[in-house]
């Protein structure tokens, strides 16, 4: 089966019928919806969120052989999700790499829906959706539901760059926000780069605790790890009771999602 397939096609393929609606292409057999997967962006945190995804679905699937988890389809796309210039600073106004949204188109003709396992690119998740014509399930809705569940009012957000995807969304709750600058920022994006190609070590471990101490200094409630590296660089202490991670909530969400 081919990723060019339309939507249409596959579904006929796969025995169902009716109109074509988010969220409708259940596999017959199995009783679960497809995971369409637009991840690579950072390939170490997609198969992060692969590995993570699967333990959701031994937790929450009763399991026999390798039928407990839900069919998934994944893209690594291996450019920025936005056009950028010759230094990958973004170009303005934020336009969406054309390869990202054909990923997505192909991503939609086969799946229920998609997750994106990067937080940025949630900046233009409308026009991934429009491209897919499927429903993107949100990695920041599903970790602000977590912020507003905890009750949280001062959040601190760690990100690439500016976390505005986090900090925007934070203000309409009417919760404060703090990030890092200046230095500090600019030493944990290049660790983020690092992790993206494949490198990191106790120095970049130590960058990203840096970080975490200096948001506990400001007595922040607690903390969004709002870039899907920094799980990976603070390693163990991403469970402590002060963090939310988006990966973790976003891959027990697509199994909860694809099991409904």
């Amino acid at each position: 089966m081919s990723l060019s397939l339309s939507r249409r096609e596959v579904l006929a393929m796969m025995g169902a019928t009716g109109t074509l609606t988010a969220f409708a292409a259940t596999d017959a057999r199995t009783g679960f919806k497809t995971i369409g997967v637009l991840g690579g962006i950072g390939p170490q945190a997609t198969m992060d969120f692969e590995a993570r995804m699967h333990g959701a679905a031994q937790r929450l699937v009763p399991q026999r052989a390798n039928n407990g988890y839900p069919p998934m389809v994944v893209y690594y796309h291996r450019h920025p999700p936005i056009l950028v210039n010759e230094d990958l600073s973004p170009r303005f106004p934020i336009r969406p790499d054309p390869r990202l949204l054909e990923a997505a188109a192909r991503l939609g003709s086969w799946a229920d829906f998609l997750v994106i396992t990067s937080n940025g690119p949630h900046l233009i998740q409308d026009q991934i959706e429009e491209a897919a014509s499927c429903p993107v399930l949100s990695m920041i809705d599903v970790t602000l539901d977590e912020v507003r569940r905890r009750g949280w009012r001062k959040v601190g957000v760690l990100g690439l760059g500016d976390p505005i995807v986090y900090t925007a969304r934070l203000g309409q709750l009417n919760a404060g926000s703090e990030t890092i600058t200046g230095d500090l920022r600019r030493r944990l994006d290049a660790e983020i780069m690092r992790v993206m190609e494949g490198h990191d070590d106790a120095s970049s471990t130590a960058v990203a605790r840096e970080a975490i101490d200096v948001l506990r200094a400001r007595r922040v409630d607690g903390i969004i790890l709002g870039c899907t590296e920094i799980p990976l660089l603070v390693r163990g202490d991403v469970a402590a009771a002060d963090m939310v991670d988006p990966v973790q909530l976003l891959a027990e969400a697509a199994v909860r999602c694809a099991i409904a």
